[in-house]
């Protein structure tokens, strides 16, 4: 699997879900800070998931989907990990 490049943080109608226990600057800082990404498990919505810290610290896992042709996530959820 090649190495997940996130240019692009692509915000939809899904932004009110994906934003209901982080603001979309946190999500968008952890894709600027090189998260560690992984895939998700087979079946899920979400494709990949993002573990990264905010700007203030937080520590946030983001699941999101990937299209590797344009470098583009798009956010379906974040959670603060424990």
């Amino acid at each position: 699997m090649p190495p997940v490049k996130v240019l692009l943080v692509q915000w939809d109608i899904n932004t009110t879900y994906a934003t209901k226990r982080a603001t979309r600057t946190e999500i968008e800082e952890v894709f600027a800070g090189r998260p560690i990404v992984r895939r998700n498990l087979r079946g899920r919505v979400a494709t990949h998931l993002a573990f990264g810290v905010t700007d203030a610290g937080r520590k946030l896992a983001v699941a999101f989907i990937y299209l590797a042709e344009t470098n583009t996530a798009y956010p379906i959820t974040a959670w603060e990990q424990s």
